[in-house]
């Protein structure tokens, strides 16, 4: 007969409650303007059994908590591509490794000090010079950073981070498997030489395979099974790596990286945001589990320490290896205040290494914990401070040359949108190259976007109606927005969002019949109605004028365009049907 503990309503009680107290962290967190990794932590000490006893620690919550690691790691592999390496080479060989180096190495050694083995000494302390990618990437996103130097490379140095954390997972496992010495250094060889194995089976399979299977999925037009795939290969690659003795982890982060060089890539990402989003909530609380209050009410001055530390150190040696690579004063002032938080992977490491025989004790664990939440919750009030110093350092100093790292945005580095790549939707995208402006082109319907591949166009497949996709391929203000596919329906039952979400992005549309630039303007958009040759010319220049292309300009490429057709200039057309904005 079957134990009670077993029975399916037991299984299911603990994701119940993290599910129950995840939502209620994240609610908290958002009213209180805290990282909800923060929040997280914090409900996790709570409904742990240091304090209510509401879960335990069990092989479900483990199980939980891992798979929230695993889709972590399969976005992370989502952003990095060959391209973007090539572009990020600089950073990469340079910044990079100098911020990880140097910033780890004092905790390195303090570690030592304190009397753990080299090995857990040093895996800890390279993951104390991590930064957090989602605290990070929060902070660029809601200060407008994504397109400026400073965003760009500190993208570049969390990509490096991440990569550098799979194999910091690798080390970290061996350690907890009892390898010690010349056995921890035969498991490690063998371990990155399977790992370099899989990178390119990955690369590998990203160019000949990923693009068939979901073009395939996509002229289906199932999303249920296009989401299966999708898990399907988070599972599947995870599980293989794990088979061959390396990490979960290192399997998710390669089917990520197969998918990023894909045209897919955006909408895969949609696809698994709410089941990473969810599970890496399980795991953080997971970590909360651990943390034993009775310690953190003892050793308090320790745990402001900690998180003091963390900040000081990391903000100090990380301005030491931005000035070994030419970064200015200010902005390397400004970037170290941006990196000096601890990391989601610093967690993931502690919880590997506790269960090592000799490693973590669990009073440090409890410590390091506390510490890294704090500086988590911390963060976003240190780079803004960050970014006050830099820029009165930068007042006192003003007469200095700008070097090339310098650190101030650049809004025309904002992306427009193009959905739909109709003739009015490859119109609209030559005139934006032609002219070197920063544009994506998303297209839903697949014979639509195959042929736009075909051509040559680069084009992300993804529904215009999906808010999470556009703010994941363009950030959360776009340039602007051009419909190449226009549906009076779509657009009238998505302009409420548009308007919320993006309140001062123009929107463009090109359409056949007055009446239908009169329904489309009645909604707040720019309607042109198409008379030329090439179909969307009108709109095209209206998107380049509006974008502060000189008129002289634009009527040039009108009439270059217009030749090309062996039809007169359209710089003659109609104009545009006012909004009632504008014409107010």
């Amino acid at each position: 007969m079957a134990d009670a503990a077993t029975t399916p309503v037991d299984a299911l009680i603990p994701a119940m409650t993290l599910l129950a107290a995840g939502g209620a962290a994240a609610l908290v967190s958002k009213a209180l303007k805290l990282s909800p990794i923060v929040g997280y932590l914090i409900v996790g000490v709570l409904i742990g059994p240091h304090a209510f006893g509401l879960i335990d620690e069990s092989p479900a919550t483990h199980l939980l908590a891992e798979l929230g690691v695993v889709f972590l790691l399969f976005d992370i592999g989502l952003h990095v591509s060959l391209r973007e390496l090539r572009e990020s080479r600089r950073d990469l060989i340079g910044l990079a490794p100098a911020h990880l180096v140097l910033t780890a190495l004092p905790f390195t050694i303090t570690l030592m000090l304190f009397g753990l083995a080299w090995p857990i000494a040093l895996a800890l302390g390279l993951s104390f010079g991590l930064s957090s990618t989602a605290v990070v990437s929060r902070v660029m996103a809601e200060r407008g950073l994504g397109s400026c130097p400073l965003g760009r490379s500190s993208t570049h140095v969390l990509i490096f981070q991440d990569i550098v954390a799979i194999f910091l997972l690798i080390f970290a496992n061996s350690i907890s498997n009892g390898a010690d010495g010349m056995a921890l250094a035969i498991e490690l060889a063998r371990a990155a030489g399977y790992a370099i194995v899989a990178f390119v089976i990955a690369f590998a399979a990203g160019h000949y395979l990923m693009g068939p299977i979901f073009r395939g999925l996509a002229h289906t037009r199932n999303q249920e099974a296009f989401t299966a795939v999708t898990l399907l290969l988070v599972l599947g690659a995870a599980s293989a790596t794990a088979q061959i003795g390396l990490s979960l982890t290192l399997g998710a982060f390669l089917a990520g990286l197969a998918v990023s060089g894909t045209a897919f890539r955006h909408q895969v990402q949609m696809e698994t945001g709410p089941f990473r989003g969810l599970l890496l909530s399980f795991f953080f609380m997971s970590v909360g589990l651990s943390v034993d209050l009775t310690v953190l009410a003892r050793d308090w001055p320790l745990v402001l320490l900690v998180a003091a530390s963390i900040l000081t150190v990391k903000t100090l040696f990380g301005f030491v290896a931005a000035r070994l690579n030419k970064w200015s004063n200010p902005g390397s002032i400004q970037l170290t205040f941006l990196l000096a938080q601890g990391s989601e992977f610093t967690l993931v490491v502690l919880s590997i290494l506790a269960t090592a025989a000799d490693g973590v004790p669990p009073v440090i664990e409890t410590i390091a914990v506390a510490g890294i939440a704090i500086s988590l919750a911390i963060a976003p009030f240190w780079a803004a401070a960050g970014m006050q110093l830099s820029r009165k350092f930068a007042a006192i100093f003003k007469g200095q040359t700008r070097p090339v790292n310098e650190i101030t945005p650049v809004a025309p580095d904002r992306p427009v949108i193009i959905f739909g790549m109709t003739s009015a939707g490859r119109v609209a995208a030559d005139a934006l190259a032609d002219f070197d402006i920063p544009h994506v082109c998303l297209d839903a319907e697949p014979d639509r976007f195959v042929s736009a591949i075909a051509d040559g166009y680069k084009v992300s497949f993804g529904n215009a109606a999906n808010m999470r996709l556009v703010e994941a391929v363009a950030g959360p203000n776009p340039r602007a927005v051009v419909i190449g596919a226009p549906r009076y329906e779509t657009s009238r039952d998505l302009t409420p969002a548009a308007q919320r979400e993006f309140p001062n992005t123009p929107r463009f549309v090109s359409v056949d019949n007055e009446a239908d630039r009169e329904r489309f303007a009645a909604l707040g958009m720019r309607a042109w109605l198409s008379m030329g040759e090439p179909k969307g010319i009108e709109m095209a220049a209206d998107v380049l004028r509006k974008l502060g292309v000189e008129e002289a300009k634009v009527a040039e490429w009108m009439s270059r365009e217009a030749d090309r057709f062996d039809v007169g200039n359209p710089s003659d057309v109609s104009e545009p049907a006012e909004t009632e904005t504008e014409a107010a």
